[in-house]
């Protein structure tokens, strides 16, 4: 019956066989002396997807319905790690000391594991399984054999075939490439800073042999003399550490540049060195390489669960009570913190069981629908997170809802607040908003804008949603207080202004505030500011309430906003806003301009944050530096004749879709949906096959506001603070997030520490961590 059944089946080049499609069991296993499995997956030989032994008969139904069979064919598999040798984890002296290493020998999976493998047949009726076949079995058939071999070495879409980490990546320089060796007689060098008598942490100048000591880190003393000389020397950008240097290895560093480079050329380096009385042969190094550096930094904020005694912190079990933690997917901490804030009290109330913990039965990809992915992560995370002591890989989840974002759906680092506001608008669009009640109405509220013209003193007032408020932060080494920066950031701005009523240009004062109060209130203060044209997070020391003390609450009700009185105040007179005409502020485009940006990345930058604020369209363009269309013409959009031109096709290009055999309706809302993009459309009908193809209607802008949708209270609460996201790191590009969450331990609320998969009771100098790197505050309504 089985080499009827395998000899004509056709197996894709990629198959999904390391996780369940409904949960998070997967098929690897912990040595042991046995060697038995106890974790493994089916995979079903109609769809090529893995399910668990609980899934097991819901997948038979699945595909019951889908293929209309009641037998079904599947091959159970489950991978059990080799026994190590206890030698084996020593370094070349014996030690058990973990070692940082920039190369790690990659391994595959069959070198780590022993796979073990059982062909079964299934009765989708009786829901019964026959095992007809094992790897242990000496009959089995060889057209059998041969198949299951080929599906155990067939890529796995998820698959990890090496345990490499901490790649370097090091590139030449238009200045190393461009260096001539420094013309003069050698001459011998005196090891220490030419301006501080410094003896460690000493970079040489390729240029003119000047010695100054590099920038303090990580415990590590300096001046930041080199630097200096750089910067008084702008032709001296070539600087190597001293201290690194050895046959094998050295920091070279464009300051020009701003980053770590190396010689194509390494003679020229070489006969540098020697100008300076330096041969590197004979040399060993003496200091760590600024790689080591970054990775003993990483290891330490990632892996270094102490206190400040050296003492373990507390691990707290996964449950329901504090969750289970998520493994990093490589640059995936970013999305890990929010969801714990999100689906583990951060914000309180916050749920997505009114979704439901069953999957639907008419979906036979869950892997690209939405609704699946939610219910898979939230029944992990809040249903049953205790049968994940390890943690879970969100991989399924990141991939559904990421795949339409080029940022997201890389493996980059990215921003936790764009990818928060990004979150909440994706689940509203494909799932929530047609929900009885929206979890993430506990985070939207409304914000006014009031703008008076010093020439006339008319007012005008703009409302929008916001589910969150970004606070710029005062440049300066001092502790800052959190009100004082809410009452900075509410009290109003002068702009330069063109009066609607004289025409002419002047002044106007600015101010915000909240019309409406959320159930949690989402503070980002801004920790990005420019040093030598570059882009850098601080840490500034943010004193807030309620951090130490949960009964110290922020009150925010002194920054509600009344609207318009028409009692005190008149009305400014509407612009023409269906013109396709947009007017950037010109004092940020001046500002803005100095700082080196282009002209149409600042003009799109002020368009899309308002048009009022410099360091708020700054931070935005940070944010990204990396879209491929930043500096492309920009054209704000028409409102005149807007829905009626979005919702029109190339036919020709519908056609194209369409003679692929795919879904017309499918077609159409993927190319509306897609800019007429066919590679794109078509990529997105494969992910979407479940979409019924219906465009939903744009809401109609009401003329009367008090009948639009209006989210949060009318009165301020007290707010107590419940969540906390941190960046470690000093670049905006890198670093890493973690979460902390108040929960009650021993009947005391206190802080727990969620940094990936780890979750561990906070220790008092996490509290100093969520002053200097707060990221995102989370505060909920009493």
């Amino acid at each position: 019956m089985s080499r009827a059944v395998l000899e004509d089946l056709i197996i894709p080049s990629v198959i999904s066989k390391d996780e369940c499609l409904f949960c998070y069991a997967s098929v690897y296993n912990e040595s042991n002396d046995s060697q038995i499995p106890t974790h493994s997956l089916y995979i079903c030989l109609t769809t090529f997807q893995p399910v668990c032994e609980k899934h097991l008969p819901f997948h038979s139904q699945v595909i019951k319905e889908y293929a209309s069979r009641d037998t079904l064919y599947y091959l159970n598999i489950s991978k059990v790690k080799k026994l190590v040798p206890e030698d084996s984890n020593k370094d070349d002296d014996g030690n058990m000391n973990k070692k940082i290493k920039l190369h790690v020998v990659e391994k595959s999976e069959d070198e780590l594991y022993n796979t073990f493998w059982m062909l079964i047949k299934y009765d989708a009726d009786q829901l019964t399984s026959e095992q007809m076949y094992s790897c242990s079995d000496s009959n089995v058939p060889a057209v059998t054999r041969e198949k299951v071999e080929q599906i155990l070495r067939t890529k796995s879409q998820e698959m990890v075939d090496q345990t490499a980490s901490w790649e370097l990546s090091i590139n030449s320089c238009i200045h190393t490439r461009n260096f001539k060796v420094p013309e003069g007689p050698s001459k011998k060098l005196v090891e220490k800073c030419f301006d501080c008598d410094l003896a460690q942490n000493l970079w040489l100048c390729l240029v003119c042999g000047n010695i100054g000591c590099g920038r303090e880190q990580i415990g590590i003393e300096g001046h930041s003399h080199a630097k200096k000389h750089y910067e008084n020397n702008p032709e001296h950008g070539l600087a190597v550490k001293l201290g690194s240097l050895s046959s094998t290895s050295c920091d070279v560093y464009c300051y020009a540049c701003d980053e770590e480079v190396k010689f194509d050329d390494q003679s020229v380096f070489i006969q540098t060195l020697i100008k300076y009385g330096i041969d590197i042969g004979s040399k060993e190094a003496n200091e760590k390489t600024l790689v080591e550096l970054q990775v003993e930094q990483n290891m330490n904020w990632d892996f270094q669960m102490t206190d400040s005694k050296g003492q373990g912190l507390k691990k707290m079990m996964a449950s329901k009570e504090y969750g289970c933690g998520l493994i990093n997917l490589g640059n995936s901490c970013y999305m890990n913190s929010v969801l714990q804030c999100l689906l583990n009290g951060g914000v309180k109330h916050y749920s997505l069981d009114l979704i439901g913990h069953d999957f639907p039965i008419a979906v036979v990809y869950p892997e690209k629908n939405v609704e699946c992915q939610v219910i898979k992560l939230n029944n992990a995370m809040c249903l049953e997170p205790n049968i994940y002591p390890d943690g879970i890989r969100p991989k399924s989840f990141k991939r559904c809802v990421a795949q339409s974002h080029q940022e997201f759906s890389s493996g980059k680092q990215q921003d936790a607040l764009e990818f928060l506001t990004y979150l909440i608008d994706f689940l509203d669009e494909k799932l929530l908003k047609k929900m009885s009640s929206n979890p993430n109405d506990l985070l939207k509220f409304v914000f006014e804008d009031r703008l008076e013209c010093k020439r006339c003193g008319k007012v005008k007032y703009t409302s929008q949603q916001a589910s969150s408020i970004q606070i710029p932060l005062m440049e300066n080494d001092q502790p800052q207080n959190l009100l004082d920066r809410l009452r900075d950031y509410t009290s109003g701005e002068e702009l330069e202004f063109r009066c609607p009523v004289t025409g002419e240009m002047g002044t106007a004062v600015k101010s915000v505030g909240f019309r409406t109060f959320p159930d949690t209130l989402v503070i980002n203060p801004i920790r990005i500011k420019l040093e030598n044209w570059t882009p850098v997070k601080t840490n500034n020391e943010l004193v807030m309430p309620g951090l130490e003390d949960i009964r110290d609450t922020l009150d925010i009700s002194q920054f509600k906003s009344f609207g318009f009185n028409p009692s005190t105040e008149k009305l400014l007179p509407e612009t023409d806003d269906s013109a396709n005409s947009f007017e950037a502020n010109p004092a940020c485009v001046a500002q803005l301009s100095e700082m080196g940006f282009g002209a149409n990345a600042i003009t799109k930058a002020l368009y899309v944050t308002g048009n009022q604020e410099t360091e708020v369209a700054m931070n935005w363009l940070f944010q990204h530096m990396d879209d491929p269309g930043l500096n492309e013409q920009f054209s704000p959009p028409s409102k005149t004749n807007e829905k009626d031109s979005s919702h029109q096709v190339n036919p020709e290009l519908l056609e194209n879709m369409m003679s692929m055999g795919l879904d017309p309706k499918l077609c159409r809302k993927a190319l509306i949906l897609n800019h007429g993009d066919v590679n794109a459309s078509v990529e997105w009908v494969f992910s979407n096959m479940d979409d019924n193809g219906e465009l939903e209607e744009e809401p109609t802008t009401s003329e009367n506001p008090d009948s639009e949708v209006t989210y949060g209270y009318p009165e301020a609460a007290p707010y107590e603070l419940t969540g906390v996201v941190c960046h470690k790191g000093n670049s905006v590009q890198s670093g890493h997030y973690v979460a902390f969450i108040r929960k009650e331990v021993e009947g005391k609320q206190t802080w727990i520490l969620y940094n990936d998969e780890k979750i561990v009771l906070a220790s008092e100098e996490s509290l100093n961590e969520i002053k200097k790197n707060g990221y995102l505050y989370f505060y909920s309504r009493i």
